[in-house]
């Protein structure tokens, strides 16, 4: 968790852009699932029809855009689970809630996928660069991140239905504070 205690003291209006964040966060997550999702099926049917060798195969140039197309999209969804995770805690902390456990590899994962740059490639692997220092501290920490997809987990670690499950509940819950919100202006302006 990032240490926030040096940031300003809780304010409705602190509070109201911690939720504004949240949901779009909730909302980018929801969108990335289904475009992994998407990109999955289609990826695995190309890939199924490729092995067909028939005229109307995907090409091994399709079945590489579809790779590409789909690394993104689950990077981009990491990403975006990561920030959602940020500014619930945010959230909560304006409302002076304690706020739920980080997911245990999201911040990892985010973190070797920002400093990929810096790897060591091994096959379909991305190692770390040094047995010591800061550099690939995430990497060494994940022993490594897949860079081959296929998996149901993004970069072997991260699970999208989960992702998107823990994305649902955020928005279930600021639809109920929504209407709670509402309620109780109709019942003020009623008295």
């Amino acid at each position: 968790m990032t240490d926030t205690s040096s940031a300003s003291p809780a304010t409705p209006q602190n509070e109201e852009h911690a939720l504004f964040f949240v949901r779009v966060w909730a909302e980018a997550v929801l969108r990335e699932v289904a475009r992994v999702r998407d990109t999955r099926a289609r990826a695995a049917v190309n890939d199924r029809n490729n092995e067909r060798m028939e005229d109307w195969s995907p090409t091994e140039e399709d079945l590489a855009r579809d790779f590409r197309e789909q690394w993104a999209h689950e990077h981009t969804l990491v990403w975006a689970a990561f920030q959602l995770e940020q500014w619930r805690a945010r959230l909560h902390k304006e409302r002076g809630i304690e706020p739920e456990p980080e997911h245990p590899l999201l911040r990892t994962v985010r973190n070797a996928l920002e400093h990929l740059v810096d790897a060591q490639f091994v096959d379909a692997r991305a190692e770390s660069p040094a047995a010591t220092g800061q550099k690939g501290s995430a990497l060494r920490r994940l022993r490594g991140l897949d860079i081959a997809l296929g998996e149901e987990a993004a970069f072997g670690h991260i699970d999208p239905a989960q992702v998107e499950a823990a994305a649902l509940n955020v928005v279930r819950s600021i639809e109920r504070d929504l209407e709670q919100e509402a309620i109780d202006r109709y019942v003020a302006l009623l008295r």
